[in-house]
């Protein structure tokens, strides 16, 4: 679990030094069957190129603090450090860091750098230099414990490879990208690093408007089931790659003045837990997770999960194309097994494409050539125009390729009646979207009991 107390984040949760805050932090991770903790420390904070013996203590406690509930430790160095051409103090400094922990330290693995891809080191020779001296010398500081890189894109691996004379033990991918590229981006990750393995060491979806992907409504409630759904799909990707558990970012959500720099209102909103503790519907995905190995794979598929928005009673997770151009709810009184349904009504459409809810499912990964199935029940009352069930697929780029429509809906009133849209993912595809679409429609149609499925080879 990445982590910083929520009113204290960064550099602060070294300054603001709160033992006993971090302590019930601990035991609440472990209560959600976590199993280790990632802590960060500055060079700047802990006092460089001599660490100072203040914060060496504190960063002793927390070790202990976290074994004392079970938990390893993810130790990040040099986070934020930019002075890379001096390798000599920096070498002298994690080797004094490290000294006081090695030895039944509990520390599960060291990250040298968070994140040394970005525009400002890649490609930068003396940032080379710096790890291809570090990288060796973490690992004789701390023997037998493993030593990682972090990047966020996959393609930074094979650059980092090229310029680097020496590799650490395993790479460590940050995701916080599409649900339906995890799976495509995870494997294009494995092929880079292969044979050293890989870790999603952070992934993550704020709970803030600024974050929300297209179509998704606006609203708190929208915003957190969907939160739910994202890890749902990261973490399913991870698994069926054979990856682990991508670790979340993070525990709480931050108060306004919990970050040392001013952020966008995003970087508050990442937690499973609002800053009082109280869980978001993420943190009962990821406490399964950790409890079960297993996240299932309902993605609000019987519309019985609701959420207000501002343009009222809407299905979780579920997002919305041309919202101007229909009317679209939650009906609670209509379902075909249970109550439930969504519905679309007064539609119209436009060159842009027809009025439709969709989503990605939690198991958006597909293998091109193979089959793949969506299937929905429909209701219709007065209804006019096109109503289709679709799937439609996307490459790597989440660039839109093809699709494939149902039959349509017979007009007028009707019974609840299955619509199939069946395709073959194109060479190229990536992940698939199901789409629930009514177009030029007076009238009013439900949809209901959505399943999604691979065909038997």
């Amino acid at each position: 679990m990445n982590y910083f107390p929520s009113d204290s984040g960064w550099q602060y949760m070294w300054t603001r030094w709160q033992p006993d805050q971090i302590n019930d932090d601990f035991a609440v991770m472990a209560g959600m069957g976590a199993n280790a903790v990632r802590i960060t420390v500055f060079p700047d904070v802990m006092g460089f190129p001599t660490p100072s013996p203040v914060m060496q203590s504190r960063l002793a406690q927390i070790v202990g603090m976290a074994a004392g509930h079970g938990l390893e430790v993810q130790l990040s160095l040099f986070d934020q450090f930019t002075d890379f051409a001096d390798i000599s103090d920096s070498l002298t400094w994690a080797h004094d860091l490290l000294a006081p922990l090695s030895g039944g330290s509990h520390i599960a693995f060291i990250d040298v750098r968070n994140e040394l891809d970005a525009s400002s080191t890649m490609g930068n020779p003396q940032v080379y230099q710096w790890l291809d001296a570090l990288l060796p010398a973490v690992e004789r500081d701390a023997p037998g414990v493993p030593v990682t890189l972090s990047v966020t894109t996959p393609a930074h691996i094979s650059t980092l490879r090229a310029a680097l004379r020496v590799e650490p033990d395993f790479w460590d991918l940050h995701y916080y990208s599409s649900d339906g590229l995890a799976y495509a981006t995870m494997d294009e990750a494995i092929k880079a690093a292969a044979p050293q393995p890989v870790f999603v060491g952070e992934t993550g979806f704020a709970t803030a408007d600024d974050g929300s992907p297209p179509g998704l409504p606006a609203g708190e409630a929208s915003l957190e089931a969907y939160q739910g759904h994202y890890y749902q799909a990261i973490e399913q990707a991870a698994l069926s790659l054979g990856l682990g558990t991508a670790a979340p970012w993070t525990l709480y959500d931050f108060t306004q003045a919990a970050i040392p720099s001013r952020q966008q209102p995003d970087q508050y909103a990442f937690g499973l837990l609002h800053t009082d503790g109280s869980p978001k519907p993420a943190a009962a995905v990821i406490r399964r997770l950790f409890e079960t190995g297993d996240v299932g794979d309902d993605f609000n598929s019987d519309f019985a999960q609701a959420v207000t928005t501002p343009q009222g009673v809407l299905p979780a997770v579920w997002r919305v194309w041309e919202p101007d151009q229909a009317q679209f709810a939650l009906d609670p009184a209509v379902g075909h097994d249970a109550p439930g349904s969504a519905s679309i009504s007064d539609s119209g459409g436009s060159d842009a494409g027809m009025p439709a809810f969709y989503t990605v499912p939690v198991e958006p990964q597909v293998v091109p050539g193979s089959g793949y199935r969506v299937t929905a029940w429909v209701r219709g009352r007065g209804a006019t125009g096109t109503t289709v069930v679709n799937v439609s697929w996307f490459n790597t780029q989440g660039v839109y390729m093809s699709g494939s429509d149902s039959a349509g809906l017979s007009p007028g009133d009707t019974d609840w009646t299955e619509l199939d849209a069946t395709g073959t993912a194109p060479p190229g595809a990536a992940f698939a979207e199901i789409w629930l679409k009514s177009a030029h429609n007076s009238g009013t149609v439900w949809f209901d009991d959505v399943a999604w499925t691979r065909s038997t080879d």
